[in-house]
């Protein structure tokens, strides 16, 4: 098994994504385009990274890098983690992150932040195994649709 930062020419690895690991039951959601998806590879900003086996993805990880207001450093938010149900439990989420964590470093970010729901226990054991430091606030998500 192989952890890669998903470049431009690693189509068939994101086509692999798309049709195996998006879940499409959102109906206002519209899948991107191969345009809009070079567009997200071509930008430094994100990390998409994959854990892949041969020509199989077994799960993906997408970050975005910003600066910050506060300090000189960047912020980045961890906006997707997946991995295929058949290949959880087996470290595989844990070397998305730690690799997710190298590239950042190494691009200056100092924070990355994540949310996941409170019935997601797994991925709140993921979270802190690796690391991270749990929040006591509570919070509601809101979103605004655009479109």
């Amino acid at each position: 098994m192989n952890i890669i930062k998903v470049g431009r020419s690693d189509l068939g690895i994101i086509n692999d994504i798309l049709v195996n690991h998006i879940d499409k039951s959102d109906k206002k959601e519209v899948l991107p385009t191969p345009k809009h998806l070079r567009t997200l590879l071509d930008d430094n900003r994100s990390y998409l990274l994959a854990a892949t086996n041969e020509n199989s993805v077994l799960g993906y990880a997408l970050a975005y890098r910003f600066p910050s207001l506060y300090s000189s450093n960047y912020l980045a938010y961890l906006y997707d983690i997946e991995v295929a149900e058949t290949y959880r439990r087996r470290g595989i989420g844990r070397l998305l992150i730690e690799k997710m964590l190298e590239h950042l470093r190494l691009d200056n970010v100092t924070e990355l932040w994540l949310g996941t729901g409170v019935d997601n226990p797994e991925g709140q054991g993921l979270f802190s195994a690796t690391g991270a430091i749990k929040s006591e606030e509570v919070f509601n998500d809101y979103t605004y649709y655009l479109s």
